[in-house]
Parts: C-alpha cells; structure tokens; sequence
C-alpha cells in the first residue's frame, strides 16, 4: 500500500515538474531540458572543454539553461550583448547574492564587484571613477610605481640566469606587487608574506566558487564544520588581516589635497562624493577597504592571466616577437626603459596585446541579473533571471572575426599599420559594456603595456630545449581564463 502511495505522489510530482517548467520556460529562449533539482548542472560537469559553444550550436545565438538558482539565458553574439548591456542598460544591472555565492560572504557587503544593483552600488562605482581619476591625475607617479615592479621582475628572471621559469607565477606575483604599490605605497618584494597571503585569498575565492554548486544543493551543509566553511573563514580572516589595518592607517594620515596612493584618492573622492549625497543610504567611508580588495584582486588576477597568455604567444610565434623587438628598437631604443608613453607609437604591441585578448578571452564570461521583465532577442526575460555573457565566444565568432581562430595581431591595425584603438571592434569587449564595465581599465592597459614591453625590451623569450608545444586552450571553465601551467626561459637582448 505504501509503495503504491508513494509511487502515484512520484508520478503526480514529476507531472507537475513538467507543466510547471514547460509553461515559466513558454517565453524564454530555447534550452535543454531541465533536471529535477540539480537542473543542466551535469551537462558542465561532464562537458568541461567549451560545453556552452556545444549548447549554441545546437540552441543558436541565446539559449536558456537552469540551475540551483534559477534559470539562465546565456548571450553568444556582441549584437545581443549590446542589446542587454546598452540598449537595456537600466534592466540588466543586477547581481543577487545567490548567483555570487560564497565570494559575496567571502568579499564581504563592503566590495564593487560582487554588489548588486542600487544606491550602495551606483555610490561606490561613482567614488572608484572618481578615485581613479584623481590618482591618474598623477599618472607619472602610477608609471613609477609600474617601474619599480616590472624591475623587481627583471632583477628575478635575471637571478635565474636562464633557466626555465613559469611565466604565470611570475606575472601574478609582479602584477600584484604592482598593484599592492598603487594601493598603499608600500615596496614589496616577491616572497613578501603579503603576496602569499593574498594568493591563498585567491586560490580559496576560485576554489569554493566552484563548491558553490554542491551547497546550493544541500543548503544546510553551509552550518556544518566542512572544509567549505572552514576556507570561508580563513579567507575572511586574510581580508580582515590585510585591508581594514591599512585603510585605518591611511585615514589616520590622510591630509586633504596630497595623494599618495589609490587608498588615498578612495578617502578624497568619498569625502567629496558623500558631500552630494547627503541623507541618502548610500553605504560610509568603511567601504574603502571593500574597494582596496577589488583593486588588488580582480586588477591582478585578469591582468597577470592577460601577461601569461601574452607570453605563451610570444614562444608560439617567435616572427610577431621579432616585430615587437624591433619596434621597441626603433621607439624606446636601448638607453632607457619602455614607459606608458611610448604606447601611442607602438602600433603593433598594442595590437597584438588587443588580439591576445580576443584570442584568449582571459574574462571568459559576465554575468548580471535583470532588475525588471525586459526583452532580449526577441525573448520575454523575467525579473530576476541571470544573464551570462559568453565573451569567449563573442571573440571567437566568425561574423565578427575572419579566420578567428587564428592568432594575427594585424586585424588589430590600418593600411598604414596604425593602431585601430580599442573600440572600434562591433565584437571587441574585453572589458565588459556598460554599467558593468570595469572602471580600472585605464590602468589595466597601463599594466599590461608596461610589462609585456618592458619584458621584450630585455629579453627573447623562448621555450625551453626539448619542451613540447604548450596548448592554447584553457584547462577546462574558468572564473578567469589562465593557460596550463608552462614553462619559458628568457635571453638576455643585447
């Protein structure tokens, strides 16, 4: 009798499952068909290499995929991604705690990245614009501070005396010595306990990003004392460790009108800021250290990977190296070193940084929550659904790109090899669009400039005797695209 009970409620449930998906999937774009519970999840478990291009080539250009937290409609062409993020610039704005589970815990409430559409939101975006305006007002100033660690990692491959190194390890650890300069204006060294606190930051955000799933299964896992959580807190304790002592110890010496640093432009632009604003629930000045983590570490991480690919390209194409070469021959010579402004006479360097980008897609996807019932696509999109932007793809796409799987920085410039700029591509979004786009791009490109042309400046990079071809493809879905792990040695130019 149980049995028979049990069996008949079964087939009443799964009955309803089937209407009650059918009818919410009416107006949403096409899709593969839902598992109870778990939802499409196992189609990227059990298809890691480009699982979302194999879905658009079977649903077209947008498709509708569901998980724990809802559905999801994945964007595969820069023409719908500018619809959403441009012609719908006020609907596809959001970013709700489920779709960013754990980093929002792990970053904390106080952070840009992780926060969804609102006042705090728009209040802190217009503070980070302005703070990095006012510290680029200084821009020599942030050109020394690259100086002083594209050196640090000059003096590093140096000491190696040709050996083999990873060009990942290297560019990660220089980047965020960078980086940790601009912030606090502190000179760090590579085996500074900084460093290795803030990649074990790293390494548990990437990590418990893709636990995530596994929790949202079983909610109630997140209150037991698993790894998982145990991670969190670690994390937690490195952010709480690092961040808040240096922001109180940059307020404690702030003097209005003298800019040392990024922490410090923070403190100015939301003294001036709040001063607009007044009455309004729009977060305080202890959000700063929320701002100081997104500099640090969503600046040096799609910054090193883009130096890392960077690299691999150079040992995969030794003739576009030689044309680097011989540009910064003939722009920098060899006195002195390559600055930020020798970019604007360095077509081809900056083209083939452009094309690594597009290549490589180092950010291989965003996201954003739509913030009302909105239409992309000719689709019925509800409130609250997530929208993935599937940016590997839109640099990949043939509409857009000719030959586009293949590496030619000269797409990137004119007849007369003059640099085309970094808009004037219609499927050309390393940055993301819109509201979303990131607000440190100025400085990115600062930092990839100066380090890849500083590297060539000194040295041929080469894979080493005996090592096989390391593969361009990305080991499987990545928060940020890195290339496996490989090694270069490095020859001293003379």
């Amino acid at each position: 009798m149980f049995v028979e009970i049990a069996t008949s409620l079964f087939v009443v449930w799964l009955v309803w499952y089937f209407l009650t998906t059918f009818l919410e999937r009416r107006t949403l774009p096409p899709g593969p068909f839902p598992f109870p519970w778990i939802g499409n999840l196992p189609i990227l478990l059990t298809n890691p290499n480009k699982p979302l291009r194999k879905l658009r080539q079977k649903y077209g250009d947008i498709f509708t995929m569901t998980f724990v937290t809802g559905n999801t409609v994945v964007l595969n062409t820069a023409t719908l991604a500018r619809e959403a993020r441009l012609t719908r610039k006020d609907d596809v704005l959001g970013l709700l705690s489920e779709c960013v589970y754990p980093m929002d815990i792990i970053v904390g409430p106080n952070d840009l990245v992780y926060a969804d559409y609102g006042t705090v939101y728009l209040f802190r975006r217009k503070v980070f614009k302005s703070a990095m305006h006012v510290f680029g007002t200084g821009i020599e100033q942030a050109e020394e501070y690259v100086g002083y660690a594209v050196r640090s990692a000059l003096d590093k491959i140096e000491s190696l005396k040709g050996q083999p190194f990873s060009p990942k390890d290297l560019a990660a650890s220089a980047i965020l010595i960078q980086l940790w300069e601009w912030i606090t204006s502190k000179k760090i060294s590579f085996d500074d306990p900084t460093i290795k606190s803030l990649f074990e930051f790293r390494d548990i955000l990437v990590k418990q990003s893709w636990q995530s799933s596994l929790y949202e299964l079983v909610p109630f896992q997140s209150y037991l004392p698993t790894e998982f959580n145990r991670n969190i807190k670690q994390a937690q304790n490195i952010k709480e460790m690092i961040f808040p002592p240096e922001f109180k110890a940059h307020l404690n010496s702030y003097i209005p009108g003298v800019i040392r640093d990024m922490t410090d432009s923070f403190i100015s632009a939301y003294e001036k800021e709040i001063a607009k604003e007044s009455g309004k629930d729009i977060g305080s000045i202890n959000d700063i250290p929320g701002l100081m983590l997104d500099v640090a570490l969503a600046g040096s991480d799609t910054t090193s990977a883009t130096v890392t690919w960077f690299i691999l390209y150079m040992v995969l194409h030794p003739d576009i190296q030689e044309k680097i070469h011989a540009e910064l021959d003939e722009v920098v010579g060899s006195d002195r070193l390559p600055r930020w402004q020798d970019a604007k006479d360095m077509h081809y360097l900056q083209a083939t940084l452009c094309e690594v980008l597009r290549r490589s897609s180092p950010v291989p996807a965003a996201r954003a929550n739509t913030v009302r019932d909105v239409t992309i696509g000719g689709y019925q999109i509800p409130k609250g659904t997530l929208v993935v932007f599937n940016i590997s793809e839109i640099h990949l796409d043939e509409r857009e790109w000719s030959e586009p799987d293949k590496f030619q920085p000269k797409r990137f410039l004119d007849a007369d090899g003059k640099f085309v700029g970094w808009t004037t591509f219609h499927g050309f979004m390393p940055f993301n669009l819109g509201r979303r786009e990131c607000v440190g791009m100025t400085f990115a490109k600062i930092m990839m400039f100066t380090f890849t042309a500083t590297l060539l400046h000194q040295f041929k990079i080469e894979l080493p005797d005996g090592a096989g071809k390391p593969s361009t493809e990305p080991p499987g879905i990545q928060i940020i695209s890195c290339p496996k792990d490989f090694q270069v040695v490095a020859k001293k130019r003379g």
